[in-house]
């Protein structure tokens, strides 16, 4: 995995502080060659990033992006990963690049330690993505696809990172320190991958 791009909603936020965050871990890790970009499902392309996230990027000594990138084929094809913030980004990514399916992840998906959660959270992303491609077809969801998700849901963390926009600088820290934290584990499983 030498390529590693990281997908929020407008690529101001949360994806570029996880792309600045994660230069910094991997240079302070010592994981050469491992490249690092952000991009957003509704981004515009050079829209500045939060004034929030460039503090918090610059307080945590990592440098990312100063504007934003629109998810595309050419950035999706260029990542060997694809780690999103949300699961609805995921679906997102999935849905609009259906070849890429085997690549893309939620962040916090793709980090869990714990085997049982991790199989967990995957059930439930195939299921919501069985019940969204169902809705498009217009096919019935059933009581019991219905009934699988909430139930693993109540028993799973969220998979999700909360988007601090428009928040104080206090949400974005909170944010960068969640995001860290999966940052971290993350670089651990690249260094046992080497």
């Amino acid at each position: 995995m030498n390529r590693i791009l990281f997908v929020c909603t407008g690529n101001t936020c949360r994806s570029p502080m996880a792309e600045g965050l994660m230069r910094k871990i991997l240079a302070d890790e010592g994981l050469a060659g491992i490249e690092v970009r952000s991009a957003g499902v509704a981004a515009h392309d050079g829209t500045p990033i939060s004034e929030h996230a460039a503090t918090v990027l610059k307080s945590n000594g990592g440098t990312g992006p100063q504007r934003s990138s629109a998810l595309s084929l050419s950035t999706v094809e260029w990542a060997d990963l694809i780690l999103t913030m949300t699961s609805a980004h995921k679906r997102y990514t999935i849905q609009r690049f259906p070849g890429a399916v085997d690549k893309i992840h939620t962040l916090k998906e793709y980090v869990e330690a714990d085997s049982a959660a991790a199989a967990k959270i995957a059930e439930v992303e195939r299921l919501m993505t069985d019940i969204q491609l169902k809705q498009a077809l217009a096919k019935p969801v059933t009581d019991e696809e219905r009934s699988r998700i909430v139930t693993l849901q109540r028993e799973l963390p969220t998979p999700d990172i909360a988007d601090p926009f428009g928040g104080s600088l206090q949400q974005y820290e909170s944010c960068a320190v969640e995001i860290h934290a999966c940052l971290i584990k993350l670089a651990a499983k690249l260094k046992e991958a080497r």
